[in-house]
């Protein structure tokens, strides 16, 4: 991540120094320094760099960011574990600290039983899915 905020911030400088050279070209179509096909190229050529950086920035800042905000939840949620490491009863506090939401869908038959769905969401985790008791076990595992 360091590798890519480092990329990040060079890309960000080269799209400002592209700015800058694109100006400095203008200025040269303009006063006639340059030709205004030698401009065209340039300005081309420049702007299709400009915008592959843009899009490379914006994709490195993205994972960037997810990276910080699982970071962050790991974090929180490593300090809750260490807050209750030999618990020896568990209290409501506890649970929500833990839980986020616990979502229990409609009954259903099959196969001639009975059977109820319920996902628990944790907080900093999100949805674990887990074997349910009617759940047959696969061979092998």
């Amino acid at each position: 991540m360091k590798r890519r905020k480092r990329e990040v911030g060079q890309a960000r400088k080269r799209i400002a120094e592209l700015d800058r050279i694109f100006k400095r070209i203008y200025e040269d179509d303009i006063s006639g320094a340059i030709s205004y096909d030698r401009f065209l190229k340039l300005s081309a050529e420049y702007e299709a760099e400009q915008r592959e950086l843009e899009e490379n920035i914006k994709a490195d800042q993205q994972e960037v960011d997810i990276y910080e905000q699982n970071k962050s939840d790991f974090d929180s949620f490593a300090a809750i574990i260490l807050k209750y490491v030999g618990i020896k009863e568990l209290t409501p506090t506890i649970v929500n600290e833990f839980i986020k939401k616990i979502i229990v869908h409609a009954p259903e038959k099959v196969d001639g039983k009975r059977v109820q769905k319920v996902d628990i969401v944790f907080n900093f985790a999100g949805k674990i899915n887990f074997l349910s008791a009617t759940q047959p076990k696969r061979q092998g595992a």
